[in-house]
């Protein structure tokens, strides 16, 4: 007889509450655009779901790898990192293509307004950062290049 067990793996964060201009400093790119593909992906010792965003200003795609996912049976959960879905707008500041500061860095965009949920995020500090900005806020702020000397 054969048992299958379905395994989940869980994972908490405390986070700094981060501004969007930081998000900014700590980013090295940002991308607008609609989530087109979803898939998950084993990398040896972790799972990431692999969001694929046809870009909003230009004719290219982006791929932001979020931690967690599911692949088969194996799931990973980790809490505070932002979850998306096919067929919505998104804004990110990206670190090496991953939302920076897990779900602090992703926006969910509709119209002129961006939201992010940091539910699943505790702030060292207590406070819970501002989840709600104008989109326009968010696009001038482009990430800046650290020099080596920083």
């Amino acid at each position: 007889m054969i048992l299958a067990l379905a395994t989940q793996a869980y994972a908490t964060l405390a986070a700094e509450a981060l501004d969007p201009e930081a998000l900014a400093v700590l980013s090295d790119a940002t991308a607008f655009g609609d989530v087109v593909e979803l898939r998950s992906v084993f990398t040896g010792a972790f799972i990431w779901t692999v969001a694929t965003l046809d870009l909003v200003d230009s004719d290219e795609i982006a791929e932001v790898w979020i931690p967690g996912g599911c692949v088969g049976e194996l799931c990973l959960t980790i809490s505070g990192a932002p979850a998306v879905v096919r067929g919505e707008r998104v804004f990110v500041f990206l670190r090496d293509q991953r939302p920076a500061s897990l779900g602090q860095g992703l926006f969910h965009v509709t119209g002129d307004d961006a939201v992010r949920d940091v539910s699943g995020l505790s702030f060292l500090d207590g406070e819970r950062p501002a989840t709600a900005f104008a989109l326009a806020e968010l696009r001038q702020l482009a990430p800046r290049v650290r020099s080596s000397r920083e």
